[in-house]
């Protein structure tokens, strides 16, 4: 249950430009492969997070954890609209670590899905 409540946060920071929330919850050695196919770093990423995201719509379904141990993994699709009406579709998987008493994310991929 609290990993689905962080996997909403983390959308949300997402929507919000909430570069607080992931400094709180992003581990040091964090990478995220864009749906572009970069790699990003905690630095890079949380400086692309600080942009506003020009969103209409955007919704999760879909959600799954699994736990392995002190590690999870969360997946989803999304479907989203942006402001200039481009539409699209992503999955992604975060991996997230038990540490110091806490759950961090260590790594995220997004994957752009073709729209039908």
């Amino acid at each position: 249950i609290k990993l689905r409540r962080l996997n909403t946060e983390y959308v949300d920071a997402f929507l919000r430009s909430d570069v607080d929330w992931y400094q709180r919850h992003l581990a040091e050695e964090f990478r995220c492969i864009t749906a572009s196919g970069e790699v990003m770093d905690r630095a890079a990423f949380l400086a692309d997070a600080a942009a506003p995201v020009e969103m209409t719509a955007f919704d999760v379904q879909d959600v799954s954890v699994e736990f392995f141990g002190d590690a999870a993994v969360v997946q989803a699709r999304t479907e989203y609209e942006k402001a200039d009406g481009a539409r699209g579709q992503t999955r992604y998987t975060d991996i997230w670590i038990g540490r110091d008493g806490r759950w961090q994310v260590l790594c995220a991929q997004i994957t752009a899905v073709a729209m039908p």
